[in-house]
């Protein structure tokens, strides 16, 4: 065995992690400055290129001690090609995932997401690696599905990503039944830990998605805010605020609030043109006596997609008691998009107030 082939087997699980890493940062770099079309793009190749190097590895792995170098060489690259390709795909969903998620409340699924990421570093014996990677091959076929299918039909929902349940589940049993007639016997002995293991992701990713955790891909908040009044003029909306800092999202805020005035929550959120999806604020109000956060108001609109800086939207809470609140800015369905948070305090003097144009 020539030295290279003989440094990288004796390496393999090292250079897996080398992989992952270079594969992450890169992937940080150009999924934060490539278009939405692009990134498609770029998700489609590496989906097609994870399922060929998953294709080889499952067929040339048996020849890793061949006499042809040629087989070697494959049966030793195609595990680490697949791993920089599952690992690419994994790590552009992490951040877009992130993008279009609320961290107290999608934190299940985007755990989830990185425990997967991560999770190769834990298989490191033949036969539980080859299951592992081929299950990772269908989350990732999965969590793109969940992602291109709105894009393609400019619509979410439930029967959606029904829809991409269903045809990830297809698109994996095909895929499945090429690897038996590439090597039957050698899938044989790992088939039912497949299978398996695709069943457990099915339901997980079902059960996070009907209980609101997975966040509603591709729409993302670019800006929101609590403002004392918002008037639409020829310029756009204009807003009236207490001059926060840009910082201030980091920090509890508080609002100065007249009793017997009207406070507003503004958000402008990107989704892709032609894409429309109805959006909700929910007002709720956090109860001390029973702990728990009480909806007070839901004002819904639709969104119509194109526009770079988001489809703009305000609702308006009339006269709103003092207390902890937040808005909710969520899908019809329930997928939490962005939140704000907020507490209300009544003043005798109005506040001094600072005008923007959004």
């Amino acid at each position: 065995m020539s030295y290279p082939l003989a440094f990288i087997q004796l390496h393999e699980h090292r250079l897996s992690t080398l992989v992952f890493v270079v594969g992450f940062v890169t992937d940080l770099l150009t999924f934060t400055l490539l278009d939405l079309p692009a990134v498609n793009l770029l998700f489609i190749a590496y989906l097609a290129l994870a399922a060929f190097f998953t294709f080889l590895t499952h067929t040339m792995r048996r020849f890793a001690i061949h006499p042809s170098a040629w087989r070697r060489a494959v049966a030793v690259l195609a595990p680490l090609a697949a791993t920089f390709t599952i690992g690419g795909l994994l790590s552009g969903f992490l951040i877009f995932y992130t993008k279009s998620a609320v961290l107290s409340v999608s934190w299940p699924f985007l755990f989830l997401l990185l425990a997967i990421f991560l999770g190769n570093e834990f298989f490191r014996s033949y036969r539980s690696h080859l299951v592992f990677q081929t299950v990772l091959f269908f989350f990732a076929l999965y969590a793109y599905l969940i992602f291109a299918l709105p894009l393609y039909l400019n619509k979410l929902g439930p029967d959606i990503f029904l829809s991409s349940t269903v045809l990830a589940i297809v698109v994996f049993g095909a895929f499945i039944c090429l690897l038996g007639l590439s090597g039957r016997r050698q899938l044989e002995a790992t088939l039912w830990r497949i299978l398996a293991g695709a069943g457990a992701v099915v339901i997980t990713v079902v059960v996070l998605y009907f209980s609101g955790l997975v966040p509603p891909i591709p729409l993302t908040v670019k800006e929101s805010g609590i403002y004392h009044s918002i008037v639409r003029t020829e310029a756009g909306y204009q807003v009236t605020h207490e001059g926060w800092s840009r910082w201030s999202r980091f920090l509890p805020r508080k609002v100065n609030h007249v009793t017997g005035t009207p406070l507003y929550a503004y958000s402008a959120i990107f989704a892709p043109s032609a894409f429309s999806a109805n959006i909700v604020h929910r007002w709720e109000r956090y109860d001390e006596e029973k702990r728990e956060w009480i909806t007070e108001s839901m004002i819904a609109f639709t969104l119509s997609g194109g526009r770079a800086e988001g489809y703009r939207g305000y609702s308006e809470k009339s006269d709103p008691r003092p207390g902890q609140w937040r808005v909710t800015i969520e899908t019809l369905e329930g997928q939490v998009i962005g939140r704000l948070n907020f507490k209300i305090e009544n003043v005798g003097v109005p506040p001094t107030l600072y005008t923007d144009i959004k």
